[in-house]
């Protein structure tokens, strides 16, 4: 027979698994639903504010600083309150949000036409999921804190429940391209979501529960303690400010990096839809690989290795260099995991007992929200360029514990003195370089066609020397991070073959015009896409090219269309350079609609671009998203509507939605025209379009130009393709007869787009 006190160990036994196994589902569905409805309103604003890096920046920023509420909440009730208290003031709070869902948006909130969109995104998103947000971000340091007072066997060192929490949010991330999205609509999303909220309630009583239950049997004797005083928990251990403030930058650096590699890649390097998901999961990975109970990774490697990953790094982010798409990613995403990972395991490393638990979240929330600031307000406003990137791996370097302990004080001083003789040494020689004219000998001397001697120069000034200067100071935080910061100092020195006349950030990303070394061209670059071109010899000045091409499928349409009636009324959604305006006639009457000021601002600029002042300089240019501001125009205003708003790394789901079509067909006269310029390398927006024209029963045609000769390139074209709809045949001339236009042929497998159904993963080629 089993004797009492066997089955006594027994049940608790039993206890003790169930404990843990509540505890750590209610962590996990917590997160899990926290990142699962990140996605899913950003989603639902789309259509309000376009798709550019900068608003998921902003979104990430919002749900930053929730969270810090959130766990400053926690902290709160923690060492403020009885337990009794605690249980009821957050029992109540948890029900709260069942008076808002399920999540939606709240008709007629529109952003301003005028300015950056930031604050008033951040109030949009704090009516439409602040509350269930902030609920749900209290549980993982509350959760954590109640655990500890269960009498479970490992109840003094609770952290690693936090990996639980990591892997949720990681999973919820992921699960929302990859299964949400392809096949629920965003009501049914939103029903879900609330389902998912309803279970999370149910395992909170439990945890509740279990923690009431453990303090009945006296397992918890310590569940009502609170600490003395601000700085000391029920453990004795002091908490430093100098050790806050540590947590604090050692949390702002790989938040701020996150964002930063996400707004670099998707712009400059790929703008491919979706990439945004990776450098939030490898982040929220980090915390459930440090975490854990036993390191996985050890610390001293994680140091050892981060500055010959780091140097590469920032020496192509510094120079521009580029690659095959794998290559890069394992460069860009990599060292940001390996950072995350050094950063965020000197946090794991330095956590306090469980007495201190809630502060110490409090304070890494401090320092997630701090990065998210700076990337999404500060950096817009203070830099022309994503200098936030490279300062973030310097940060991450200054960060690093150092390889060797102890140092005189003359070392110390060396690790200030040395740098600044490097970048004074580097700059000295590029000065001289310059005043007695080498730079011009060295290309000359360079072979015609070949990377000129400047950049030669440049890529030994701001790399070469410095990296392997760098190198050997890698034993050095404070030295090997000085070094890399000169690294940038010495990559604003302008030595480049392409000058930029003109570059600008704001809310939508980095804009510049550049001309080649003759000053023969123009042409407006947004990260790592051209968006419009301009020949500067006074016989090509005001001739379209690039994507417009006469040669191309836009020079069809209107030599097509034109000859039957020259007085059209068009609109064009998406300005760019304004190529498009010297397709115009002077009877005819021009509209553009441009969300970005400064692009409008650009056009506008005749040092710049000479389109719109001498095509359409009665033109008149409408400030907003597209969609939203063609809308309050009068019902068959248009002949032509063409959409040429697809380039960026974000496609704007919401101008291709049947919803969409529906609103452009309402604005077209009879026989009028829709022309989509689809030249997106890594999206099929032909397959959507072709679905949407058959279910909306219209005729539709597609041209991809790839042939473009030495001469045509000569004269700026690039390669396009291009897709018209209409009600019938007749309202396009001659383009159903024409041989290098192919008629749409819709998938019948493939869903229809609509306002509250897209799914982008399925139409996204990676290249």
């Amino acid at each position: 027979m089993i004797s009492a006190a066997a089955r006594l160990d027994q049940r608790q036994a039993t206890f003790s698994v169930a404990v843990l196994g509540v505890f750590t589902i209610c962590l996990f569905a917590s997160a899990f639903l926290l990142f699962l409805v990140e996605p899913m309103v950003a989603k639902m604003v789309l259509p309000l504010v376009g798709g550019t890096s900068a608003v998921w920046a902003t979104s990430v920023l919002f749900f930053q600083t929730v969270l810090l509420i959130g766990y400053g909440y926690s902290h709160w009730l923690a060492m403020r309150l009885q337990w009794r208290w605690q249980a009821l003031l957050h029992g109540l709070l948890l029900l709260v949000p069942l008076l808002v869902l399920p999540i939606h948006l709240i008709p007629g909130w529109n952003p301003p036409t005028t300015g950056s969109p930031a604050l008033w995104l951040v109030l949009l998103l704090s009516v439409t999921v602040g509350l269930p947000f902030l609920v749900l971000s209290t549980t993982s340091p509350l959760i954590q804190h109640w655990f500890s007072r269960t009498g479970h066997a490992h109840a003094q060192d609770p952290y690693f429940l936090y990996r639980a929490s990591n892997l949720g949010s990681a999973l919820g991330l992921l699960s929302y391209p990859a299964l949400i999205e392809p096949h629920l609509g965003l009501h049914a999303q939103a029903d879900l979501w609330r389902a998912g909220y309803v279970a999370f309630l149910v395992l909170s009583v439990l945890c509740l529960g279990a923690v009431a239950w453990s303090r009945s049997r006296g397992a918890s004797p310590s569940a009502d303690a609170a600490p003395s005083s601000a700085g000391v928990g029920g453990d004795g251990e002091a908490i430093t400010w100098k050790r806050r403030v540590r947590w604090v930058l050692l949390a702002a650096v790989p938040s701020t990096w996150m964002l930063a590699v996400t707004s670099y890649f998707t712009t400059v390097i790929r703008p491919i839809p979706l990439l945004w998901v990776i450098p939030l999961a490898l982040y929220l990975f980090s915390f459930a690989v440090v975490f854990a109970r036993r390191p996985l990774i050890s610390r001293y490697w994680l140091n050892r290795l981060f500055p010959f990953y780091a140097l590469p790094l920032l020496g192509m982010v510094l120079l521009g260099g580029g690659g095959p798409l794998w290559l890069l990613a394992i460069l860009h995403f990599g060292a940001f995991f390996l950072g995350a990972l050094l950063c965020h395991g000197e946090l794991a490393a330095d956590r306090p007992a469980a007495g201190h638990l809630t502060e110490f979240y409090w304070w890494l929330a401090v320092g997630g929200a701090t990065g998210g600031l700076l990337t999404a307000l500060v950096a817009p406003l203070v830099f022309n360029d994503f200098f936030e990137y490279p300062l973030a791996i310097i940060g991450a370097a200054l960060l690093r514990p150092a390889l060797a302990r102890g140092a005189s004080r003359r070392a110390r001083v060396a690790d200030y003195w040395l740098p600044a003789t490097l970048l004074a040494a580097l700059l000295l020689v590029t000065g001289l370089m310059s005043v007695t004219g080498v730079l011009g000998k060295l290309n000359q001397l360079v072979l015609p066609n070949a990377t000129t001697g400047s950049d030669l120069l440049r890529i030994l000034i701001v790399f070469a020397i410095p990296a392997a200067v760098s190198a050997a100071f890698s034993w050095r935080p404070i030295r090997f991070g000085l070094a890399t910061a000169a690294m940038l100092l010495l990559a604003l020195v302008p030595l480049g073959s392409q000058p930029v006349i003109f570059q600008q950030r704001d809310f939508y990303g980095v804009h510049k015009v550049v001309s080649d070394p003759a000053g023969t061209r123009h042409a407006l670059i947004d990260g790592g896409t051209i968006h419009g071109l301009e020949l500067w010899d006074p016989r090509m000045r005001d001739i379209p090219a690039s994507y417009y091409s006469g040669s191309g499928p836009v020079g069809d349409l209107f030599s097509a269309e034109q000859p039957a009636d020259g007085n059209w009324s068009v609109a064009v959604i998406g300005l760019g350079a304004g190529a498009m305006a010297c397709y115009a006639r002077p009877q005819q009457s021009w509209t553009f609609y441009e969300i970005d000021p400064v692009v409008a601002q650009i056009a506008r600029d005749p040092s710049l671009f000479t389109f719109m002042r001498d095509c359409t300089p009665q033109a008149n240019i409408v400030l907003g998203d597209g969609r939203l501001t063609i809308a309050r125009a009068p019902d068959h205003s248009y002949d032509l509507i063409v959409l040429d708003a697809f380039g960026s790394d974000s496609v704007p789901v919401h101008l291709i939605t049947r919803e969409a079509i529906q609103l452009y067909l309402s604005k077209l006269r009879p026989g009028g025209v829709l022309l989509f310029n689809i030249s997106n390398k890594y999206v099929d927006l032909a397959s959507v379009l072709a679905g949407e024209a058959a279910n909306l029963a219209l005729v539709g045609y597609q041209r991809t130009d790839t042939d473009v000769t030495a001469e045509q390139a000569a004269a700026g074209k690039f390669p396009s393709a291009w897709l018209v709809m209409a009600t019938a045949d007749a309202n396009l001339a001659g383009i159903p007869i024409n041989p290098t236009w192919r008629a749409l042929h819709a998938n019948p497998q493939q869903p229809v787009w609509t306002d509250d159904f897209s799914d982008v993963l399925t139409v996204t080629q990676l290249r």
